[in-house]
């Protein structure tokens, strides 16, 4: 294998925009007609999404989406299996909720819980997986199952593709039917639009935002759209791929509250503020003061520096997709500045040995083996 920040350095070069052009790698074929029939009767006006990592996070990107384009149906997310304290008891028990389990791997332990807690609901229950023990139980109760079937995936950093899955429930859901408007143009559009939108400039505040976060903590400020969308994966890049410590926070929020901690850092502190051309009057005047406050020429800012993003490009799309464009070069930048050796924490942590680099590895030579 590559090392890590190699095969990121790759991913982004040759696959980031060309992979919004696959979106058709996956299969319905193990959806029951049932579970068809009823989305196509239009009885579900809700979608609620349980995962892990970037499982979910690709659900929080389809619900911002779906919410900002009026598409029409709810879209809730939560990253645990003790639902009944993170979603309503009136939404878990309306047949009008579909449930949609996903687990890239199919063996991370909390999706696998939250299967089983939903034993009486899985009649309006999908889930969404390239297979493991979760399609595997999927297949023993006659539960829908919607396949990922990617045909360059990486393993042990399925962060890479988030692109590419959004790609595919777009693709996917208008088939089924859970939403009416078509955007599979506007998405194979995306990698043009990248091409231009992603200029030469913001390559270069990327570098230079890396060298600004070098031993410092990152906090990312955004309006409500993009902290639940954005930030979230922006946190994953920074903390799994160049191993920095990152926060991300409400905006408003933040200048209630944890601003007092830059009153006079010893530690470094870099502020990565993303400013939408659509935020209010209010937001933009206060962004504008908060700026103001931690660039002026006094001592008390000499550990903090302020880097402003512009989500200034036309559609939800592009500002999203240009945004993350910038956050994994810069976490590629930084990555090298820091380079850090991995220890697989993460799959270790979770619980989850799929990702483990000595099973893929284990994995591989057998196949070369058997080959």
């Amino acid at each position: 294998m590559f090392a890590r920040l190699d095969r990121y350095a790759d991913f982004l070069k040759t696959r980031y925009r060309s992979d919004f052009l696959k979106s058709g790698e996956y299969s319905l074929a193990e959806v029951t007609p049932e579970l068809r029939e009823r989305i196509e009767s239009g009885q579900f006006h809700r979608i609620v999404f349980s995962g892990m990592g970037c499982s979910a996070i690709v659900s929080d990107v389809i619900g911002t989406f779906l919410n900002a384009s009026g598409a029409g149906v709810e879209v809730l997310v939560f990253n645990d299996y003790d639902f009944p304290y993170l979603v309503p008891r009136s939404v878990v028990d309306d047949e009008g909720t579909l449930f949609v389990v996903s687990s890239y791997s199919g063996h991370s332990e909390e999706p696998v819980r939250v299967f089983h807690q939903l034993a009486d609901r899985y009649h309006r229950t999908l889930l969404l997986t390239s297979g493991g023990r979760l399609a595997e139980l999927g297949r023993r109760a006659g539960v829908s199952v919607a396949r990922w079937e990617l045909s360059e995936p990486d393993r042990e950093y399925p962060l890479f593709h988030v692109g590419q899955y959004f790609a595919i429930l777009l693709d996917m859901f208008p088939r089924l039917g859970l939403v009416k408007d078509d955007h599979r143009a506007e998405v194979a559009a995306l990698a043009g639009h990248l091409a231009t939108d992603f200029t030469p400039a913001l390559e270069e505040l990327a570098r230079a935002t890396a060298l600004s976060s070098r031993d410092a903590n990152i906090i990312m400020l955004a309006s409500p759209k993009w902290y639940t969308s954005l930030l979230k994966l922006a946190k994953m890049h920074f903390n799994e791929m160049a191993m920095a410590p990152a926060t991300r926070n409400f905006f408003h929020e933040f200048c209630h509250s944890e601003v007092a901690t830059l009153s006079d850092p010893d530690r470094r502190h870099s502020v990565l503020l993303f400013r939408d051309s659509d935020d209010d009057a209010y937001t933009r005047q206060k962004m504008d003061n908060l700026v103001r406050l931690l660039t002026r020429d006094i001592p008390q800012n000499r550990n903090v520096t302020v880097t402003e993003f512009a989500l200034d490009q036309p559609t939800f799309m592009r500002k999203y997709f240009t945004a993350l464009e910038f956050v994994q070069h810069t976490a590629l930048h930084l990555g090298r500045l820091y380079d850090t050796r991995s220890r697989d924490l993460i799959s270790e942590a979770a619980g989850n040995p799929w990702y483990h680099t000595t099973s893929i590895l284990a994995e591989s030579a057998m196949a070369k083996t058997s080959g």
